[in-house]
């Protein structure tokens, strides 16, 4: 939750945890924090250090012995922008001031500060900081050289291409994406991540988004990289060795992954909403228009068709508002999904940049908290959070607790789980490596991938709640908080119909 909060307002949310154990619980959820570029607040306490009663605070727990390890703080250090455990109350401010603007400087992330109980129970007068004197970070200028040899080199390019990954996070850099593009003939916009709407799906120049396996990488003559991790597979997709490469990005060395060889004949630490203004066709067109039309083309809505990611998308996008946003969570199936919802306005689409499953389950509840507060204070209507996610994800991160925190505290969200029996990402992987292995002919359960028998996700959703109502398989009773409901093709557009006015009102909350 503090997570997709984060995502949403740029401000970083706090979490408490446990001392040891709580710090291990935090697992996949810091991972995706850190490589997702999200600021987070993590304050855990440390067991007391005194024994008999030295000091207030002192052990008196069996626990307090056993959960004391040499060096609490390594199960998360690298994962974090920053470290620390406050020794005295006399500097808590000035310890919490420092942790925040690590994590509100680029690339942001999570921070993590510890405490023990002596600490915490220590007695001080009460003092203020001046809140001005501690901000993060500004954004740096990119050099004058760099925006000439850049600019040079795009315009003088027969075939462009700008590779993207994070920048969408801040909501203006996009619009600033497209007035360069429109600067450019030929120009072309591949998005790697998918972790936000970096670029408009509906631009000309747009190539959608592919996890850094996208063709475009081989043919071009110029590629410009802007904040993004991994912009193609060298052994999948490499650049022409002739072609002029140059990175701009907060964090250009990949600091935190050891293994990070991308070539590039410049790179500078600058972020993308602060180097774009500074760099300033019909065949184009036409190539773009092909593509759009293949993909309508794979959505096949009859009653008797199978209800695959193609044909989700497809519903989604044609029976929700245009205002909802789209939290998703498919992993094998994003990329089907990106092309069907199409994604043009910023902050439409959020996604992890992780690869840390069960990420969105609380997510989404973040994001639509969020929103909610941001649209009170707007005086906006209330957007629709559609959470899409696979039944591999969503199985993976507790959906029970995620559900029932929904329901207890009313965070109306639509979520559909896209339920193909199993994890298909491991099988796709193994292909990679044995393309012609034992593995092409094995089932899903003879590679133990298989979820089948597969949970009944509808009451799944309902079942926090306490609901007695969904034998039916309607929608019609609306005395519940979560309802749950299985569908075919031939439903499923006019259930997500009903989800769009239910959840998208700030009433009461649908789980698909």
């Amino acid at each position: 939750m503090a997570d997709g909060y984060a995502r949403v307002t740029g401000r970083p949310q706090a979490v408490l945890v446990h001392v040891d154990v709580g710090t291990q619980a935090l697992g996949q959820g810091i991972h995706n924090a850190s490589i997702g570029r999200v600021p987070v607040f993590i304050f855990a306490g440390l067991v007391p250090y005194t024994e008999s009663g030295e000091l207030p605070g002192s052990r008196t727990e069996y626990m307090h012995w056993l959960q004391n390890p040499p060096d609490q703080t390594a199960i998360v250090r690298q994962y974090c922008r920053y470290t620390g455990e406050i020794r005295t109350g006399l500097n808590v401010k000035q310890n919490i001031g420092r942790a925040l603007q690590f994590a509100n400087s680029t690339p942001k992330g999570p921070v993590y500060v510890t405490s023990a109980r002596e600490v915490l129970a220590e007695e001080i007068e009460p003092y203020s900081l001046h809140q001005e004197q501690w901000v993060s970070i500004g954004p740096a200028a990119l050099p004058s050289d760099a925006v000439r040899n850049i600019s040079t080199a795009l315009v003088e390019a027969k075939r462009p291409l700008i590779i993207t990954g994070y920048p969408g996070r801040d909501r203006r850099t996009p619009e600033l994406f497209v007035a360069l593009a429109n600067l450019i003939p030929g120009i072309r916009v591949h998005d790697t991540g998918g972790s936000d709407v970096c670029f408009p799906f509906s631009h000309i120049a747009s190539e959608g988004s592919r996890f850094s396996t996208h063709e475009c990488t081989k043919d071009a003559d110029m590629i410009l990289l802007l904040d993004c991790d991994v912009p193609w597979i060298p052994s999948r997709n490499p650049p022409h060795k002739d072609a002029k490469i140059y990175h701009i990005d907060s964090d250009p060395l990949n600091q935190q992954i050891p293994v990070s060889f991308f070539p590039a004949h410049g790179r500078w630490k600058v972020d993308s909403y602060t180097a774009t203004p500074n760099m300033r066709g019909t065949e184009r067109a036409a190539v773009h228009a092909a593509r759009v039309q293949n993909i309508a083309s794979a959505a096949r809505l009859d009653d008797g068709e199978r209800l695959d990611a193609h044909n989700v998308g497809s519903l989604l996008k044609t029976s929700l508002a245009d205002s909802t946003i789209f939290v998703v969570e498919a992993v094998t199936s994003a990329q089907t999904l990106y092309d069907q919802l199409q994604p043009d306005r910023p902050g439409s689409w959020i996604n992890c940049g992780g690869t840390g499953i069960g990420w969105s389950n609380g997510a989404v509840l973040g994001v639509k908290m969020a929103l909610t507060d941001l649209e009170r204070i707007e005086a906006r209507k209330p957007s629709l959070v559609c959470q899409v996610v696979g039944d591999g994800s969503f199985m993976c991160a507790a959906p029970s607790s995620a559900l029932w925190v929904g329901s207890k505290y009313e965070i109306p969200v639509l979520t559909v789980v896209l339920n193909n029996g199993g994890w298909k990402a491991p099988r796709n992987s193994t292909q990679l490596v044995y393309p012609h292995g034992l593995n092409t002919n094995a089932s899903d359960d003879e590679i133990n991938t298989s979820f089948r028998p597969t949970p009944n996700y509808a009451a799944l959703a309902e079942a926090p709640a306490g609901s007695n109502v969904g034998w039916e398989n309607t929608l019609d009773n609306s005395g519940t908080w979560i309802k749950g409901l299985r569908v075919e093709t031939g439903t499923a557009q006019r259930s997500t119909s009903a989800c769009k006015f239910e959840g998208g009102s700030g009433g009461k909350g649908d789980a698909d």
